[in-house]
């Protein structure tokens, strides 16, 4: 499967070496984890590529800052996401002051659990696919609404606002 994505990956960006940039964006605000055992609060920073006007690539970092707690065997236990990472196929289309798009791609997180002074970390990586819209104020500045849901053992539904500035295009 990473393999695969690899490919897929170095494809893409082959493709941007051989052809003109078309548009940047950089992005960031808030997203909002929600797993099946806990919740969490992140902001989020985001870089995107787009080769023309609707196919491109981005990617991701998350950092928590509201942890959880959870009840194992009638024990309450504080956890927080420490970071996450991912990397986006995207396709929109749209008018102008308003995009729809969907993307697909692998994130991958790490969470850490404390109980009574024993800290344990676990990280996993996932497919993910997600669907948003963009909200234009003018031609270099929107607010983005976007759902991802993140395959994890325990997946992960994640809802995000944030603010794009891009450049170029």
């Amino acid at each position: 499967m990473s393999r695969t994505l690899f490919a897929a990956s170095a494809a893409l960006l082959a493709l941007s070496a051989s052809s003109s940039a078309q548009e940047f964006n950089f992005s960031g605000g808030y997203e909002r984890f929600d797993f099946e055992t806990a919740d969490f609060d992140t902001i989020v920073l985001r870089g995107g590529y787009f080769f023309n006007e609707n196919f491109g690539v981005e990617g991701q970092l998350n950092f928590g800052f509201d942890d959880d707690t959870v009840t194992i065997a009638n024990t309450p236990v504080n956890v927080e996401f420490n970071y996450g990472v991912g990397a986006f196929a995207v396709a929109r289309t749209g008018t102008d002051g308003f995009n729809v798009f969907g993307r697909v791609g692998y994130y991958h997180s790490e969470v850490e659990a404390n109980l009574a002074g024993f800290n344990a970390s676990g990280d996993d990586g996932a497919l993910a696919a997600g669907v948003g819209a963009e909200f234009d104020f003018d031609d270099r500045n929107s607010i983005r609404l976007d759902y991802t849901y993140i395959d994890y053992d325990d997946s992960a539904n994640v809802l995000g606002l944030t603010y794009v500035r891009r450049f170029g295009g």
